[in-house]
Parts: C-alpha cells; structure tokens; sequence
C-alpha cells in the first residue's frame, strides 16, 4: 500500500484550516442537513449532537475522490466553497438519515429526557482528525470546540454514533474537557423484532467497552442476534474497512467486501449500529440495517 505523504499532509491543511474558520471539515449545507426536526429547543444544557454523521455518510467518499484532485491540480482552498452545492446526498439517503435521526430523538424523548439541538450551528466533532493521526491539530480543534459548547452554557451531550461519541470523548485524554458526552444507546431501552447477525463498530466494542451492554439491550429488545465467535465475537469481529478509505481506496472495498462475506456467511439480514459502517457494507449486503432503523 503506497501512500502519498504530501498528499495526506494538504489534506489535514485543508481538514484543519476549515475546521479552525467554519466548525466543519469542509462546506456543508448546514441548513439543510439539520431540517431533520423542527420541535427541539434551540438552547438548554443538554444538546442531541449529530455532528452531521449519519446526514452526510453517503457522499463522505466524494469528498475523499475530491481530496486527490485538490492536491494535484492544487485547487484553490476558497474554490471548494462550491462542493457544498455540488456534493450532497440523494433523496432517499437524506431521507433515511433523518428517519434514523427521528428514531434516536423518539426514543430519547420516550425516556423522558428533555434536550435540545443546535440545528445549523451545530459543529464538527473532530473525528476525522483524530482518526487519521493528527493530534497536535485535533488537540486544538477540541480547545476551540470546548470553548463553543461551554459559550453556550452546554454540560451534557447526547451523541448518536460512535466516531462522535469517540472523539469527544478522546478530548480528556489531551485537554480539558469537562462537558459529560453520552452516547444514546447508553440512555434508551427499545423494542424490536427479526434476526440478525450484528456488525460492531469497533469504536463501541473495543475503545469504549459497550460490546456486551449492546448486545443485552438488543437481546432484551426482542431481536434475535445470530452468533458465530469467529465473526462476531469481540476479540474476532473485525473493521468494515472504512477508516482506510482517505490512505487507500482499494484496500478499504477490499476489507469490506471481505467482512460483508463473513456476516452473510452468519446471516443474511445484517445490523450495523454506524452510519459508516452502513455505507461501507451496503454495496456488498442486500438487506442492512441500523439498529435505529429497527427499534422503537
């Protein structure tokens, strides 16, 4: 695997630069991508914070084909202004991510939590940052972001996948960051039916622990989890190839292609609880899910 230093190194510049100037990774139809919901407070001390994660899922490989071109036809910074009009997901993507949305915020609300959301202010986490290795520059994306939540009187944020929840969580472990970051699945019980073999995302299972606290909830939802050690245990269930995609295209579909065999091998219905993990798997399983697509 080959991989293109100066290349890597323009993309966390322009990563970077837009992050420090916008609060996102690159232009976004904020206003667009937070039309999911009207009814949520605009303030309050506990925000539901998407950081665009399911909403733009579907077009995050256009952006990482755009990247290469940046860099070789050194396209002007400002010129990508335009990608925002240009680079946006289909309908039924966009509807299937607000559907998902919708589920997570029906299901907090069922539990009786009171929140609100930050619609078009609401920010980037970070993620991509931290998971491509640029740590000075995500230690100070995470000071400016602090700085954003506490401005704002926030002190608990409910996150809705594990690169977000991830990476604000990461942040105590560089600066400090003493807002609580909780993820959904730790807040709601729900109900659900079918069978299914269950894809981790390997954020929830190994970095934050939550393999065995999911599969319980799932068990006690009435869904059924088809189980095979060699693909699904903790230590064994592997990546869907995803976070490779920004070094090399290739390996990652390879990695996917290879790890959507081994779920079907379990069961034909596959559950993914990641909007990348989704999109990765997709082109290689005919019926996948999110688990907010399933529950209630």
């Amino acid at each position: 695997m080959e991989i293109n230093k100066k290349r890597i190194q323009k993309m966390r510049d322009i990563i970077y630069q837009n992050l420090m100037e916008s609060y996102l990774p690159f232009p976004l139809d904020t206003k667009l991508y937070s039309s999911w919901t009207s009814d949520l407070p605009h303030d309050g001390d506990t925000v539901l914070y998407t950081s665009y994660m399911y909403q733009i899922s579907g077009i995050l490989k256009r952006y990482e084909a755009l990247f290469p071109k940046i860099y070789r036809l050194n396209i002007p910074r400002r010129l990508m202004t335009a990608s925002k009009f240009l680079i946006k997901p289909d309908n039924d993507e966009l509807k299937r991510a607000f559907n998902i949305l919708n589920s997570i915020k029906s299901m907090l609300s069922g539990s009786n939590l009171t929140f609100g959301y930050l619609y078009d202010q609401e920010p980037y986490s970070g993620a991509l940052l931290l998971e491509s290795g640029f740590i000075n520059e995500y230690k100070e994306y995470g000071k400016k972001l602090y700085n954003f939540f506490s401005e704002r009187g926030i002190r608990q944020i409910i996150t809705v996948d594990p690169h977000t929840t991830n990476a604000l969580k990461r942040y105590r472990d560089f600066i400090d960051f003493d807002i609580e970051v909780k993820n959904y699945l730790e807040l709601v019980n729900f109900r659900g039916t079918g069978e299914y073999v269950i894809h981790d995302s390997c954020l929830y299972s190994r970095a934050m622990g939550m393999y065995s606290s999911i599969r319980e909830k799932i068990s006690n939802s009435g869904i059924s989890a088809s189980e095979n050690y060699l693909v699904t245990g903790k230590e064994m269930g592997s990546c869907c190839g995803g976070p490779l995609s920004l070094v090399s295209t290739q390996d990652s579909e390879d990695i996917s292609r290879s790890r959507a065999e081994k779920l079907l091998s379990v069961n034909k219905n596959v559950l993914v609880m990641c909007p990348l993990c989704y999109q990765n798997l997709a082109p290689y399983v005919g019926n996948i899910k999110d688990l907010a697509e399933v529950v209630s």
